[in-house]
């Protein structure tokens, strides 16, 4: 009779105290986790601050965290810390034990290894009673994420249009036509822009005038990327490495031309992370704040393109209202790409191809 009552006894018991945990474990379970800086470059090492804190009187017996990032953060030898990674994913997992009022803060020490936009993503606990009998699962998302920068190559000392752009600006400059500086009106000619007639000078004399522009040196230099490894790519790069370089090189150009005070813009055929639509579309323009969000978009720059390299080169061809020095960085120059780029030349564009060849040989230039 007695071991009846006993077993009676530790059944209410097992069956109470899993109500009980099952109820109230994560109740008061706070969970944070951020990167101590929000940006870095590829290949930097930083550290992501993890703290998980039981605030209430009732202890955890036991706790699971599980959580996902994307591959391209490499985490470095870590205690409780199991990791299984995929070709696009890693998913950690992590075991604790939490007595009442107890915080728990994590230092993990991780490397930047691509570049790119790392949300932090969503976090799932799991927890349970003493037996592991019964469990109750919470998950919620957190704010905030990590951009990894490209690596800028060094091209200061690369034969690059880059040089005769500075020999262009240091010594002579390009001279074009100043947009603000109006010096008088002339005889309308073919080509010139409609917003430029003067139509009460046209009322006086007879026939179409327009205003006649002052000169000023200026070197606008405009970047377009292409995301496309080969003319006939259907729609995400099947060989990257190449373009990976190209985007480095982009970033390297951008941040040598812009620390000589020039002005820079950049586009894209490519998407940007998590908007599949949007292509890279940055004004000329300098500075500080120029630089850093080239370096921005060419982290959220995804290998998938939007538009043909073709085709989007005729839209911007078609929206572009004042002359620029054109850089094109591409893996190849069709002949189709090349009319193109003839195009650019006939509206008064100066237009220069760097080319990429295969990984291990850099790249050279072609002439457009």
């Amino acid at each position: 009779m007695g071991a009846y009552w006993i077993l009676l006894v530790a059944v209410v018991v097992i069956v109470l105290q899993a109500s009980l945990f099952r109820r109230f474990a994560l109740k008061r379970i706070t969970y944070s986790r951020s990167f101590k800086v929000p940006t870095c470059f590829e290949g930097d090492a930083l550290e992501l601050v993890e703290v998980i804190e039981n605030r209430k009187i009732l202890p955890v017996p036991w706790l699971r965290v599980e959580s996902q990032f994307r591959t391209g953060i490499a985490f470095r030898g870590q205690h409780n810390l199991d990791i299984s990674e995929g070709q696009y994913y890693q998913n950690h997992k992590s075991f604790f034990s939490l007595m009442p009022w107890t915080k728990i803060v994590r230092r993990h020490h991780v490397t930047a290894i691509h570049r790119g936009f790392y949300r932090l993503g969503t976090v799932s606990m799991t927890s349970g009673d003493l037996l592991g009998s019964s469990s109750d699962v919470s998950s919620f998302p957190l704010e905030g994420g990590l951009t990894v920068y490209p690596e800028p190559l060094d091209v200061s000392d690369m034969s690059l249009p880059v040089q005769t752009w500075m020999g262009d600006m240091i010594v002579r400059r390009w001279i074009v036509e100043d947009p603000f500086l109006v010096s008088g009106v002339r005889q309308y000619q073919d080509g010139d822009p409609l917003k430029d007639i003067h139509w009460k000078a046209s009322a006086r004399s007879g026939s179409l005038q327009v205003r006649r522009r002052d000169a000023t040196a200026d070197c606008r230099i405009k970047v377009y990327l292409n995301i496309e490894d080969h003319e006939q790519m259907w729609s995400k790069a099947t060989r990257p490495e190449s373009v990976e370089y190209g985007i480095r090189l982009t970033a390297g150009i951008a941040a040598h031309l812009l620390s000589q005070g020039m002005e820079l813009g950049l586009g894209s055929n490519g998407c940007l992370v998590e908007e599949p639509n949007v292509m890279i579309d940055l004004p000329v323009a300098g500075g500080r704040e120029q630089i850093h969000s080239i370096f921005d978009a060419l982290a959220r720059l995804e290998l998938s393109r939007v538009l043909s390299f073709h085709d989007y080169l005729e839209q911007e061809l078609n929206r572009l209202e004042e002359r620029y020095d054109i850089l094109i960085v591409s893996t190849y120059v069709s002949d189709r790409l090349q009319s193109m780029l003839h195009r650019f030349q006939d509206h008064g564009h100066r237009v220069q191809v760097t080319l990429l060849e295969d990984i291990g040989q850099g790249h050279k230039e072609v002439s457009a």
